[in-house]
Formats: C-alpha cells, sequence, structure tokens
C-alpha cells in the first residue's frame, strides 16, 4: 500500500508538470498568432541613423504599443540610384522576398521611396497592402484618392523656425541654403520662398539682388537675416538674364569664402553639393537626415522631427490597423511634431577643433543655464541632462567622501600613531641594548669578509689584537676545545638565521682565556655577498653565574643527603637500640629474682637486638660509602691516628 501511495503521488507531480508545459505551450500559439510582419522602405542607405538606431527604435515602439513582429529592411540607397534604376536591377530579388516574407503593413521613410512607389505602380503590392508612410516632405493629396490604402505623417520643412534657431545661438546674419534644379529641389525653393515671403524678419536675396558686403547689404542686415537659394550645378537657372554678371562674381565669391559662411540643410544629399563641403563653420538642418552623426558630426542643431518621434508615430498607425483593425482610408494624414534639437557631440568637435568659437553667442547660455522648454539638446552628459539630480548627486557625494575621508584618515593617524610610538620604543629599545653592549671594551662589532675578520678600534686596542686578520692568525687565540664551534662561524653560509656560538679565547699570552659570545644574523644577501656582521659581547660574568650555579645546586644535593641520612639513621637505629637497651635494665635490675629460663630469653632478645642494630649499622654505612669516596679530602676532612689504640 505504501508503494501505491508513492507512484500515485509522482503520477500527480507528472501531471501538473504536463499541464505547465501544455498552459505554456498555448501561450506560445497565441503569441505566434500575434507574430505580424512588416516591410520597411528606407529612401536611404544604413548608415547613420537610418541603421541601428532605427531598428532600435522600432523594436522600443513595437513593445510600447504591445505588438509582435517580424520586421524586414529594404535599403534603397536613393543618394545612389535613380527610382527607374532601383526599379529595374534591385526590386525583382525584393519582390521574391516578399512572397516568403507575406508582410502585413508596408512602412516607408522619406520622399524617394514614396515617389518610386508612386511612379512605378507596383499594384500587387501597394494596393492590396495598407502602407503608412513618414518623414514625408512633399506629398500630392490626389495620391490618397488612388491609393485608399495609404496614410501616414507629413514632415513639412520649417526653414523659418531653423533661421531663427541659428540667429538666436550664433552671431551670424547670412544663412546659405544649397538647392539644384531636381523635381524635388524645385518644390523646396518654392515652399521656403513662401515661408520667407510671409515673415518680415528675413529678406530672400536668392536673386542677389543685395551684393554681399556692400552698404546696402549691411544696411539692410541690420535687423533682419538674410537667406540665399543658390545652386552649384546651375547658378543661373533661376536668375535674371540681366543680373548674369552680378551673378557669377557673388557665386565666385561664395567659392572663395565658403569656410566664411553658414549652411542650413534642406535635403539629404548634403555631400554633393560644393559650398557646404567647403564649410567651416558648423551647419544647421531642417531635416534629420545627417543629425547626430558620430562619425561626421557637421550638422549641431536644427528644427526638425527627430527619430525617436517619427518612429513611434508611424508604429502608432501601424498597430491601430495591424491590433485594432482601423482601416488606412479613415485614418488622417498628420503631420510630425518637431522640435529644436542641438547635438553635444558636434558642438564637442567644432570646440576640440577650435574652430569659429566666436560666433556662438547665445549657445553657451543654452547650454550652461538649461535650454527650458525650447531647446533638447542629444548626447548631453548627465550633469547637463539632469541638472538638479546632478548637483544632488555632487553633494551627495562630497559629503560621503568627506564623512569616508575623515573616517580613513582617523584610522590612518590611529595606525600612523601607533607605528610610531611603537618604532619610538623598538629605536629606544635598540639605542640601550646597543648603549649597554658596547658600553664595555669587551664588547664590540665584528665583521667577517671572505676569510679575514675585522673588529672595532676601541676593541683591538683594549685586547692588544690586530683590527683585521686573517681566519689562520684569529684560531690561534681559540681554545683548541673550542674549534669545531668556531667552524660553525666560520661557515656560516650554510645554517640561516639568527645564531649564537660562545668561544673561550686568550688575545694575550697568560692574560688567561676568557668567554666571548658571537652574536649574528645570516641572511640570503649576506650568504651570497660572503659578508656577516655580528656582536661580540664577554661572557665570563655569564659563565662564571653559571659556575655558581651548577656549585649552589650541588651543595643543596649534599645537604639533602645529609639530612636524609640523619633521618633514617634515627629511624633505623632507634627501635633495636631502645630493645637492648631494655633487656639490659632488665637483667641488671632483677638479676636476684629471675629463673634462669628468664635470663636465658633476656640475653636471646639481647643478642638478637644486637645484632640487628650492628645490621643496620652496615646498611647506613652500605648507603653513604660512595658519597664518602667520591667527596674531596681536605686536611681537615683526614681522620686522626692514635697510638693508643
Amino acid at each position: 500500500m505504501r508503494v501505491l501511495h508513492i507512484n500515485n503521488r509522482w503520477i500527480i507531480v507528472a501531471v501538473a508538470l504536463m499541464a505547465i508545459v501544455l498552459s505554456g505551450c498555448e501561450d506560445d500559439r497565441k503569441y505566434v498568432s500575434k507574430m505580424h510582419s512588416i516591410v520597411v522602405f528606407h529612401s536611404w542607405s544604413n548608415q547613420g541613423e537610418e541603421g541601428e538606431p532605427f531598428s532600435e527604435e522600432m523594436d522600443e515602439a513595437l513593445e510600447f504599443y504591445n505588438m509582435y513582429a517580424n520586421v524586414h529592411h529594404i535599403y534603397m540607397d536613393m543618394l545612389c540610384h535613380t527610382p527607374e534604376d532601383f526599379d529595374k536591377t534591385l526590386w525583382p530579388a525584393y519582390a521574391d522576398s516578399f512572397k516568403v516574407w507575406k508582410p502585413e503593413l508596408i512602412l516607408i521613410n522619406d520622399d524617394p521611396a514614396l515617389q518610386w512607389m508612386l511612379k512605378c505602380k507596383h499594384d500587387e503590392v501597394f494596393r492590396e497592402l495598407p502602407v503608412v508612410f513618414a518623414g514625408i516632405n512633399r506629398l500630392d493629396i490626389e495620391v490618397l484618392q488612388d491609393y485608399m490604402n495609404l496614410t501616414g505623417f507629413v514632415d513639412r520643412i520649417e526653414v523659418t523656425k531653423t533661421c531663427e534657431m541659428i540667429a538666436d545661438l550664433t552671431d551670424v546674419r547670412t544663412i546659405i541654403i544649397e538647392l539644384d534644379n531636381y523635381e524635388h529641389d524645385s518644390f523646396l525653393r518654392e515652399l521656403i520662398k513662401e515661408d520667407l515671403d510671409e515673415n518680415p524678419k528675413f529678406i530672400d536675396n536668392s536673386d542677389f539682388h543685395l551684393e554681399l558686403g556692400s552698404p546696402e547689404y549691411e544696411k539692410a542686415t541690420k535687423d533682419k537675416i538674410c537667406v540665399m537659394m543658390v545652386s552649384c550645378q546651375n547658378p543661373l537657372l533661376f536668375i535674371d538674364p540681366s543680373r548674369k554678371e552680378k551673378t557669377i562674381e557673388t557665386m565666385k565669391n561664395l567659392m572663395r569664402n565658403a569656410q566664411d559662411y553658414t549652411f542650413l540643410q534642406v535635403k539629404y544629399d548634403v555631400y554633393s553639393n560644393t559650398l557646404q563641403t567647403r564649410g567651416r563653420r558648423p551647419m544647421f538642418t531642417c531635416i534629420r537626415e545627417q543629425f547626430n552623426n558620430p562619425d561626421d558630426p557637421v550638422i549641431i542643431g536644427g528644427y526638425f522631427t527627430d527619430l525617436h518621434t517619427q518612429v513611434f508615430e508611424q508604429i502608432q498607425y501601424a498597430a491601430a490597423i495591424l491590433e485594432d483593425g482601423q482601416q488606412p482610408d479613415v485614418m488622417p494624414v498628420s503631420l510630425h511634431s518637431k522640435q529644436h534639437l542641438i547635438d553635444h557631440n558636434a558642438i564637442g568637435r567644432f570646440n576640440k577643433e577650435s574652430r569659429h568659437l566666436d560666433m556662438f553667442t547665445g549657445l553657451r547660455e543654452v547650454l550652461v543655464e538649461g535650454w527650458g522648454e525650447e531647446y533638447n539638446i542629444v548626447n548631453s552628459p548627465f550633469y547637463m541632462k539632469s541638472r538638479r539630480y546632478w548637483i544632488v548627486g555632487v553633494v551627495l557625494f562630497l559629503i560621503a567622501a568627506i564623512v569616508i575621508g575623515s573616517w580613513l584618515v582617523k584610522i590612518v593617524n590611529r595606525r600612523l600613531k601607533a607605528y610610531r610610538e611603537q618604532l619610538a620604543e623598538e629605536m629606544d629599545e635598540a639605542l640601550n641594548f646597543r648603549r649597554n653592549i658596547l658600553s664595555d671594551a669587551d664588547s664590540a662589532v665584528w665583521k667577517f669578509t671572505h676569510n679575514t675578520v675585522q673588529f672595532t678600534n676601541d676593541f683591538s686596542k683594549q685586547h692588544g689584537i690586530k683590527r683585521k686578520m686573517k681566519f689562520t692568525e684569529f684560531e690561534k687565540h681559540i681554545h683548541p676545545d673550542y674549534l669545531t664551534e668556531w667552524n660553525k662561524l666560520k661557515n656560516f653560509r650554510t645554517d640561516l638565521g639568527r645564531r649564537r656560538v660562545r668561544l673561550q679565547m686568550e688575545f694575550q699570552p697568560g692574560s688567561g682565556w676568557h668567554w666571548y659570545d658571537f652574536i649574528y644574523n645570516v641572511t640570503t644577501e649576506a650568504s651570497f655577498r660572503w659578508e656577516l656582521s655580528g656582536l661580540i659581547i664577554s661572557a665570563d660574568e655569564v659563565m662564571s653565574q653559571q659556575q655558581q650555579l651548577r656549585d649552589a645546586v650541588k651543595d643543596a644535593k649534599e645537604v639533602e643527603l645529609k639530612e636524609k641520612f640523619l633521618a633514617n639513621f634515627r629511624h633505623i637505629l632507634q627501635e633495636p637500640l631502645q630493645t637492648v637497651l631494655k633487656n639490659a635494665r632488665e637483667i641488671i635490675s632483677n638479676t636476684e629474682q629471675q629463673t634462669a629460663e628468664q635470663q636465658e630469653q633476656f640475653n636471646q632478645e639481647l643478642h638478637q637486638g644486637a645484632t640487628e642494630l650492628i645490621a643496620n649499622i652496615d646498611a647506613l654505612v652500605a648507603e653513604v660509602q660512595p658519597i664518602v669516596d667520591t667527596a674531596p679530602v681536605t686536611p681537615e676532612q683526614e681522620p686522626e691516628t692514635n697510638d693508643s689504640i
């Protein structure tokens, strides 16, 4: 029954685990059922923000809207390809991939990709699937009538806002915009001209009616900002023929002095132009392309839609279509939200290269005093991004550093004080020891060097020996019985550590033998160099004290033996002697009254007691005889002879 109970318990555990696994599989099935397929068309290459930063923002946006999707990116690189070229050479391969990806939604970013879609008319893809565009500067509203599944966000270029930002942060009064004669450039030129004409703060000098540097120009730009749209590809395209000569001269001046002007980017292909590549001042932009470029941060700021906003707004529409089932034709085409942005890394680059730092008249206040609600600084350090938290953190850190530092200083001072006291005690002890051992001329310092021994001057003079002598010469002063100990000292290299060797020596013939202690410490360095130093201390007093101690011990042992002998003598002889005396008294006192038998008994007891007494005396003599034999005999101890005996 017990085995059956255990088996049932394990069956219950197995069923529970299986239920957990099945529930997890059910969750996976729900997860897979929500997995979407999305294709993203990028107008440019995967360099800069279009690459990894874009993918990271999209992953974050999908997570924010609780969407799960396989995202496939197509980089069209329209700066190097025309729409027709991409359609003929690259699109067939992507069309085959579409069959494998089976996308549910298409996302299009920036104008070139949208213009390609509209011109090439791939209805089998773009009319069947919902399409959400973003970052579009130019949008023909009539297109929405043909593509009912098309919606998204327009990114209207705000040139005047950006120019006001430039004037607020710098000291420039002339802003150059490069536009060529392509269709998109013509659209931008008309849009910018319309904005400039409506704003009284600006002068549109694109027709060069004001000569740069002339008194009229200086007067006109005193309270206004001059904006010039120029074309390096065809400078005379938008110019009155009557001003041809003046235009050519002005363009030459701009080409020669391009490093002194501030440029405003309004289209992606900033590096395809001539003037901007010659510029040495920081640039600004109306679009997000080329901003926040770590490889070449030439643009320090602008007024535009940042990458985070563009991606999140685009995914917001995608979530409404895929998750909530909304139709694109009922979703309005909206405008991207914009903000003033400043790239802290780009500013640091220009500061490092020390190029035109004098132009930043208002930027310092923005960076130091904070940007408030108007400016947003990206890539800024923490102390600028969160100044209050930075200040609080610095204060707390300083307080903690002061407290910990004070505590450590106290500990260090306490330990240093203890160490100094210990060191002072050791130094005093060493000094006293040295003073004590060297106060007597019989104590000195000695030194071995190879096969010679050397003493101090005082020691050598006191004993009448050479200050430095060979081992063979020094051995003559050593008692022959102690040459073995001397050999230990002479061969010190094989015996590391602190050592003491006691020798009996006679420095002068007939002066008597004296004891000396050689004290030394053998180290690895001393053994390697064959050099050894130490102290020689007179040991006569020590040996005398030791001899006195041995004599005292011997005397104590003799006294102990005498006391023991007397005690044994009294104990052993007392009883038989008392017996003899008792029997003798009985015999003498009662002779007449005693019978013959009683006298015989007394005589036997008297004889027995005398015999026992003699035996005990012999035993005591035998015990004391070894001591008597070994004791030195003095004249006082010799027995006196008696001739009468």
